[in-house]
Order: structure tokens, then sequence, then C-alpha cells
């Protein structure tokens, strides 16, 4: 399996099938391809990628990232445009925006605040009752400062979870999203 087929099996395993319908291929080096047309390489191609293409509903440009002038970056540039606006139109304006996530990403910080919040009670908590304990004479005060101190590291490794777990989430999450527009 080459690259490019290997690329659209790990978008279709994150996203699913459906994604194909927003996908757009882009071939850079049109320079190389000597004045011809790109639909008459295509042509020519291997099964592989005409399939590949085909998934993508035949959207497909190339660029001339090498030797274009101005007008033929525009025109490039064009061209694509004209592909994006089409393919969102048969999407019926389905597509990806960075509102999803900054609202993911606002609904994680919110949950991870609480889940910090909720730590930091236990927290205090614990150390009141350790503190207790202590005044009590039920454990020295060495063992009050150490029993202290583990739980101020238990607290600070539970925060470093949270993190790592809202930033999983937020991936989580996007990919989600992502799929229930398909």
């Amino acid at each position: 399996m080459d690259d490019e087929q290997k690329t659209v099996a790990l978008i279709k395993a994150i996203f699913g099938e459906p994604a194909m319908k927003h996908m757009i291929i882009l071939f850079t080096h049109k320079d190389y391809l000597d004045g011809q047309p790109l639909n008459a390489i295509l042509q020519e191609s291997d099964v592989n990628l005409k399939n590949i293409i085909k998934e993508c509903g035949s959207r497909c440009c190339a660029f001339n990232n090498k030797n274009a002038d101005e007008a033929e970056k525009e025109a490039q540039l064009q061209e694509l445009v004209e592909l994006i606006e089409e393919m969102v139109r048969k999407n019926g304006g389905a597509h990806f925006s960075d509102a999803i996530y900054k609202d993911t990403d606002e609904k994680l910080k919110l949950q991870a605040e609480a889940l910090k919040k909720i730590y930091a009670e236990q927290l205090y908590k614990e150390i009141k009752l350790i503190e207790e304990q202590c005044d009590q004479g039920k454990i020295s005060q060495e063992e009050k400062e150490e029993k202290i101190k583990s739980l101020k590291m238990k607290h600070e490794e539970q925060i470093k979870d949270i993190r790592e777990l809202t930033e999983r989430n937020i991936f989580a999450n996007i990919v989600q999203r992502i799929r229930n527009m398909f």
C-alpha cells in the first residue's frame, strides 16, 4: 500500500467513509505534466489512484508550485475555490469549522475546572482530617507532614491527569462532532 492509500485509509478510519465527500485531491508539480491536461494523465494512472479520485467525487486539481506567474497562481487558486464551493454546496453546507473546536475546548475546560475544584475540596478535607489526628495525638507531627506532602503530590498528579485527559477528550470530541456532520 503506497503513502496515498495509507493516508486515505487513515482518514476513513478516523472520520469514517463519508469523509470522502469532503475531500479534494490537490496535485502539486503541475509543471511536470509538460502541458498535458491533468485529466489525460489521470486516465493513464493506476487503478488505486483512480479509485481514490472517484471516492472523492472526482474533485481534483493541479498546482504549478514552481514556475507559476501571478496570473497562473490566481487561476489555480480560483479553480480550487470553485471546487471547494461546489463541494460544500453538494454537501448541504456541512464543513468543519473553528467554532467546533472552540465550543469543545470551552466545554472540556469547564469540566476540568469542576474536577479541579472537587479534587481541591477533597485535598482540603483530607488535610483537615490529618491535622485533627495530629491534634488528638493519634499521629506525630512528622507523620502529619509526611501524609500532607503525600496528599499534595497525589493532588498534583490528579491535576496533571486532568490536563492530559482534557487534551485527549478535545481531540476525541472534535472527531465525533465531525463524524456527526456526515
